[in-house]
């Protein structure tokens, strides 16, 4: 097999696949010099399927108990475990089938095309395979409307302990800046922390050096730390999907013409909170188990199987895209939060599921019932995906 790119999916898959399969190996190409690049993904560990648990132990580089959220008119911690892995972790999880020889890296490796069975290098060269993965991250795409969550984040180390116990997963008190706002604080010791200042808008400029001044304003005024070293920064724009043609959507006949989609790359990522790590688990053990079911010709129903994963996603995160577009064209900007500051009143069983992706008609009919955070008219008039594409289509034709 043949995984292009080497970010998180890509080596997830990798990952998980070669633990399973004594008998395969792989080759992953990727276009820097190095894997798995410089990031840290975070998630419930409850939105990791139980079987998988263990399996995904050594990646987790720091876990928590519980968590805090805070908003204008609520404070709440939450017992749910929260875990975080960072780039190095990942290296590691694939180093000893780097080591084995079963994973052969291709760095600083330009591809021209790829299809589901050959990757063409620039320069000519072609690779063939029983099969291709396409991990080599996100696209814009004319069938998906999009907002945007961007950040950046400070990883400090302070003289004297920060004081903070559990980590702070959404400060949406701070000023709202025409979006909704949140400060992200992660403990990893007593002296180490890392700060991040996310944000919801309808477009992906970041200003980071404006960004960085907030941390420090942040760091300084809310957390009381005056003395620290800044250890690594990090910055990022993550796609918020806010509707997907249903055609493009449901179309599954990319199988026999496509490399398999993986990661950003497939938009699995969840629509909501942009946390990829759940997504790229579940794709990671479906490729998997194709290939043990399926081997040694398990190319087909790879591509078969993955064709409808994504199918199953489009359809999974209908109800998510429905509560984008109540975030970003229903709720004024500046009121944003209030969408958030509701749904964390609702119980910690529906907060689980909604991070996890499986919420129930009676959940969804809970996260919507009671009185609006957002404008009746505004809320009635982008229900419809239908309609909301219409009418993002007409707009984006005029422009042009």
């Amino acid at each position: 097999m043949i995984i292009v790119g080497a970010g998180l999916s890509g080596l997830l898959t990798a990952w998980r696949c070669l633990d399973v399969n004594p008998d395969l190996s792989i080759e992953i190409i990727e276009a820097s010099d190095r894997i798995a690049g410089d990031h840290t993904w975070s998630f419930n560990l409850t939105d990791v399927a139980e079987n998988l648990r263990d399996w995904i132990k050594p990646f987790i580089a720091y876990r928590w108990d519980s968590y805090d959220v805070k908003f204008p008119k609520r404070e709440r911690t939450l017992d749910i475990v929260y875990c975080t892995g960072n780039s190095d972790t990942l290296r590691a999880c694939v180093q000893p089938h780097i080591e084995s020889g079963r994973l052969k890296l291709r760095l600083k490796t330009s591809v021209e095309t790829l299809g589901p069975d050959h990757v063409v290098l620039k320069g000519g060269e072609k690779l063939r395979a029983k099969c291709v993965l396409d991990a080599r991250g996100f696209e814009p795409n004319d069938d998906v409307f999009l907002g945007y969550q961007k950040f950046v984040g400070h990883v400090i180390k302070t003289k004297t302990p920060h004081g903070l116990k559990r980590p702070i997963i959404m400060d949406a008190t701070v000023e709202q800046l025409g979006g909704y706002r949140f400060v992200y604080c992660l403990p990893y010791s007593e002296t180490e922390l890392l700060v991040e200042d996310t944000y919801y808008t309808d477009g992906p400029e970041l200003r980071s050096q404006v960004v960085d001044a907030r941390i420090k304003d942040y760091i300084r005024d809310r957390l009381g730390v005056d003395h620290y070293e800044l250890v690594r920064r990090e910055k990022g724009v993550l796609p918020i999907t806010l509707a997907v043609d249903e055609t493009y959507g449901t179309d599954v006949s990319m199988e026999k013409t496509e490399a398999v989609r993986l990661g950003m790359t497939g938009g699995y990522y969840h629509a909501v909170t942009g946390y990829s790590l759940p997504e790229a688990v579940k794709s990671a053990n479906v490729v998997c188990d194709m290939i043990a079911k399926h081997k040694p010709d398990f190319g087909p129903a790879v591509r078969h199987e993955m064709a409808y994963h994504r199918v199953d996603h489009y359809h999974e995160e209908k109800f998510l895209r429905l509560l984008n577009r109540m975030l970003f064209r229903a709720a004024k900007p500046e009121r944003r939060y209030a969408v958030l500051e509701r749904f964390y009143g609702l119980s910690e069983g529906i907060v689980e599921r909604f991070y996890r992706n499986r919420l129930s008609k009676k959940d969804k009919l809970r996260i919507l019932s009671g009185k609006p955070p957002v404008p009746v008219t505004k809320a009635l008039y982008n229900f419809s995906e239908k309609a909301f594409i219409s009418r993002e289509s007409s707009k984006r034709d005029s422009a042009q």
